[in-house]
């Protein structure tokens, strides 16, 4: 017979962890726009994503389009480097919002093909 008494007993504590970026979406969309104002003209727009990393810590992937002049090979990485750097400091995704900040780079020609490819399908 199965000992109901022996049976390992887990609870919930009841403290569940929500990043200000999600709590606040709002604010932290309108965050992440004042910075990409900013970085005109190289960068045109800047697209968060919250969700969770690899890790399953809470995250934001950054979409950066970028200007095709900006996504020239002589310009790329000083750009990108620039771009990144000064969203994490403008924003503060971790410190302020709670969230760990990835990054992707899309130039403007590759995201209309993309769009095209899309709408096509």
């Amino acid at each position: 017979m199965f000992d109901i008494a022996a049976k390992p007993k887990t609870r919930d504590n009841g403290f569940v962890y929500l990043p200000l970026a999600v709590a606040q979406q709002p604010l932290f969309q309108a965050a992440v726009a004042r910075a990409a104002q900013q970085l005109a003209p190289d960068v045109l727009d800047v697209i968060p994503t919250l969700g969770d990393d690899w890790r399953g810590e809470p995250a934001v992937f950054f979409m950066v389009i970028l200007a095709d002049a900006a996504s020239r090979r002589d310009r790329l990485l000083r750009v990108t480097n620039h771009a990144s750097t000064f969203i994490v400091q403008q924003v503060q995704p971790f410190e302020q919002w709670g969230v760990l900040p990835y990054f992707n780079f899309r130039s403007q020609s590759e995201q209309v093909r993309i769009n095209q490819h899309a709408l096509a399908s």
